[in-house]
């Protein structure tokens, strides 16, 4: 979120073609940008508002369509909670007690921890039953399983995500208004269900792979946006109520426009907004909006609108 706008725009294309196009200096050319990207963003107003009342897109300062073309996305919020606050407490004072000085590492005086072989070799235990790897150690394979490994779905993956595209579609209702699921999200999934094979050293991506990948999705939708899951409010960064109300006002002053054959106008808009239970203060803010995002103008003044 701290990107500007610039750089920000050029990020569509280089997600969605896996290419970015370069003119400069007389130079025309088409370079691939095939890799991971991982983004965050830190709500505008300090902390997150329940997701419930306002879309978590309009708490961020990223475009609603780039935020949608991102496989998962995580809503992390400060919770208080004894147990974890406790642990993340003691693990913070801990590594300030055994942590070293950087200008002695910098200078030689002593050896930096992160890449020394004693302490790889003193591995810690987690709960008593995992080893923490070392952070060379799981640089290498991570570089090793992507140079090396290039899953394809077999019949059984494929055909659990179609299973599920379908499932969830089914679930959103026959609404035309919002939506559970996009084909966007299937290319989400087999690239998921393709990780999961190849951090497993596998060219095969298997009904396993995919499972795996289905519940990772129905996770951070369920997190993010509770049972009721609308990509439209994702994509839109507005809730289904809210674009309810645009259309509503739309239509209000369609119809005016078309009985009088010139404008609506704002009183008669508004009253009849009203009448529609949308407050007459949401409305005008609507209209606002509206005019501003130059889906209606004010032909004639302030008291006309007109849908363009």
């Amino acid at each position: 979120d701290k990107m500007n706008e610039g750089d920000r725009s050029s990020m569509h294309e280089a997600m969605e073609q896996q290419s970015i196009s370069i003119s400069k200096a007389g130079i025309n050319a088409s370079l691939r940008t095939r890799c991971a990207v991982l983004a965050a963003a830190n709500p505008t107003s300090g902390r997150f508002q329940p997701v419930s009342d306002v879309p978590f897109t309009s708490q961020i300062n990223l475009a609603p369509p780039l935020i949608s073309r991102f496989d998962i996305i995580w809503l992390l919020t400060d919770t208080p909670d004894d147990s974890r606050d406790e642990k993340i407490a003691s693990h913070i004072i801990e590594n300030r007690l055994k942590g070293s000085s950087e200008l002695l590492v910098k200078e030689g005086t002593i050896p930096d921890p992160t890449r020394s072989a004693a302490q790889r070799k003193d591995a810690k235990k987690v709960d008593g039953k995992y080893e923490i790897l070392p952070r060379d150690l799981l640089r290498k394979y991570v570089a090793y399983s992507k140079r090396t490994f290039h899953p394809k779905l077999d019949d059984e993956a494929r055909a659990k995500i179609v299973a599920y595209y379908v499932e969830t579609r089914k679930s959103g209702g026959d609404s035309e208004d919002s939506v559970a699921i996009t084909a966007r999200s299937l290319e989400a999934l087999s690239r998921l269900a393709e990780a999961s094979a190849r951090i497993r050293l596998s060219d095969k991506a298997t009904a396993d792979d995919a499972d795996r990948a289905i519940r990772l999705t129905k996770l951070w939708r369920l997190e993010l946006m509770g049972e009721n899951f609308d990509l439209t409010t994702i994509e839109s960064g507005k809730k289904g109520k809210v674009r309810n109300q645009e259309k509503q006002i739309i239509d209000i002053v369609s119809v005016q426009q078309n009985d009088s054959g010139t404008s609506a106008n704002l009183l008669e808009v508004l009253t009849e907004a009203e009448r529609r239970d949308i407050p007459r203060s949401k409305a005008e803010d609507i209209i606002d909006k509206l005019c501003r995002d130059g889906r209606m103008m004010r032909p004639s003044g302030y008291d006309t609108l007109q849908v363009v």
